[in-house]
């Protein structure tokens, strides 16, 4: 088919009108002209949206937190932005508009590496809680205000790519996403030390999931793994 293309780093094969691989989120060669973009925008279409399965974040490294949230087809749908004079690390979700759709707040007291996700009105939705006893395969717990455990992002090794279960059974029909980290291989080999930025891609299995819970992980996984 003339209108696809083998990713350059997985060998996925995705469309040439496509930015990221939907596979493992690395950057698609441009080969045939595109219509120009100048906004390079999804307008009318929330961050939230559940016709989003694949998004991309670009955490830039010298803005500790902030950067941009992609579709699949390079199109901007929202930001991170890290409120840095916060006594705990809070990074906002926001709109292109600006608007701050949801927030992740670290817990300052607690055992375990927490964070909060909250709604745009401060109201707590849930909580994400790495499991003290995974290390070389970490293992990341999403749990309700009630603490009841909703999703559980199982990692593989060195936490590098994560798959989320419905639950804390990672039976496959349970998959809702997976959460690749495009540029693991830096941090093997250079500990992190030359990165600009890192990049993270989402692939959603499950329609019906909150999309803020899926950022939420993500999120919470870099602070935790990667940031520190």
């Amino acid at each position: 088919m003339t209108d696809t293309i083998h990713c350059p780093q997985c060998g996925s094969i995705s469309k040439q009108d496509q930015k990221f691989c939907e596979s493992c989120g690395a950057e698609i060669p441009k080969i045939i002209p595109q219509v120009e973009n100048k906004q390079n925008t999804a307008p009318n279409i929330g961050l939230f949206d559940p016709s989003h399965m694949n998004y991309v974040l670009q955490e830039k490294y010298w803005d500790f937190g902030a950067g941009p949230i992609f579709d699949e087809r390079g199109n901007q749908i929202g930001k991170m932005k890290r409120k840095l004079l916060s006594l705990r690390v809070k990074i906002e979700l926001q709109e292109m508009n600006g608007h701050i759709a949801a927030s992740i707040q670290r817990k300052i007291i607690a055992i375990k590496p927490s964070y909060d996700l909250m709604d745009e009105n401060e109201v707590l939705i849930a909580r994400f809680q790495k499991t003290l006893l995974s290390v070389f395969r970490p293992k990341f717990e999403l749990k309700d205000p009630s603490g009841n455990i909703v999703f559980t992002a199982f990692g593989k090794f060195m936490g590098f790519d994560f798959e989320i279960y419905k639950g804390s059974d990672n039976a496959r029909e349970n998959l809702i996403a997976e959460i690749h980290k495009t540029d693991r291989w830096k941090d093997v080999f250079f500990g992190g030390i030359i990165d600009f930025k890192d990049t993270y891609a989402i692939r959603v299995h499950d329609k019906s999931v909150d999309r803020r819970l899926l950022l939420g992980f993500v999120i919470t996984i870099d602070n935790v793994l990667h940031d520190t």
